[in-house]
């Protein structure tokens, strides 16, 4: 699961927070439950993680907040999947195989939680995006590329560029091989407000390396998947602007939400790969 990578660290631990996108003003926090799962037709495995609120001024470490008796379920158009409970990895899982998750389909996932309180959530996969156009060309050692705006399948999205196949020799006067620019990053797009007909970067002492080539990954996301770590890094970046010193005078906003009797995330996505080769 290497979205995961990209994603799960968004959805986990940062559910134990009490700020959502939904109304939770009538459950007190040691009530409170959060689920976040984002499910892909590109992973092998679909993962649900389940963790128990705590009162506030409450210290708990992460593991301690897993709830590992919970039934959870994931239904699509004509069969209920159960999830058993992996001690491994603090999560409900079930193989891609077994639960054969696809584009354009919708997901329904339940969780019930022997206290009887039940928790929802319901998302669509988006849609297989296009490969996405990349195009680039030599300036001096770097090499300066652009990528189109992806189809009009695709309503929300992200890139994440990587390196591969680096062949780098250091030698005097050229000790440092090639890197990504830092232009465009992990940023969120709305496909309706993206005002540009492409976005620009480079990686630099591209031309210095024997070989090396540009993975250009685009991420779909669903709606719910957009505005939750829209949100997410909206809050993210509050954090970062606040200390005991600089107060940050700018109100927190809630995390968005889409589970039905708690807080948390039911989403997907999907994906498309190009590799250009560069030398």
């Amino acid at each position: 699961m290497k979205i995961g990578n990209f994603f799960v660290g968004l959805v986990s631990i940062c559910l134990l927070s009490c700020q959502s996108g939904v109304e939770i003003e009538r459950i007190s926090a040691e009530n409170l439950v959060a689920v976040s799962s984002l499910i892909s037709p590109q992973d092998s495995i679909v993962k649900v993680y389940v963790y128990q609120g705590k009162a506030l001024g409450s210290v708990v470490r992460s593991g301690e907040a897993v709830i590992k008796d919970a039934k959870v379920s994931i239904e699509d158009d004509s069969t209920v999947h159960s999830l058993p409970f992996d001690a491994k990895n603090n999560s409900y899982f079930i193989d891609n195989r077994t639960l054969k998750v696809r584009a354009s389909k919708s997901y329904r996932l339940r969780v019930s939680l022997s206290t009887g309180v039940i928790l929802k959530g319901n998302c669509t996969v988006p849609p297989n995006p296009d490969k996405v156009v990349v195009a680039g060309n030599k300036e001096g050692n770097d090499y300066a590329f652009s990528i189109q705006k992806p189809a009009n399948n695709v309503s929300f999205f992200t890139f994440n560029f990587e390196l591969k196949n680096i062949v780098f020799v250091p030698k005097l006067g050229a000790s440092t091989g090639p890197y990504l620019g830092l232009l465009v990053g992990n940023a969120l797009f709305d496909a309706k407000d993206f005002t540009v007909n492409s976005i620009e970067n480079k990686v630099f002492n591209a031309y210095l390396a024997e070989s090396v080539s540009l993975q250009t990954m685009l991420y779909s996301l669903d709606s719910h998947s957009y505005h939750y770590l829209k949100t997410k890094t909206e809050a993210y970046t509050w954090g970062a602007n606040t200390s005991g010193l600089i107060p940050n005078l700018k109100e927190p906003k809630p995390l968005y939400s889409n589970i039905e009797g708690g807080v948390g995330i039911f989403g997907a996505y999907n994906q498309s790969k190009v590799i250009s080769v560069i030398k």
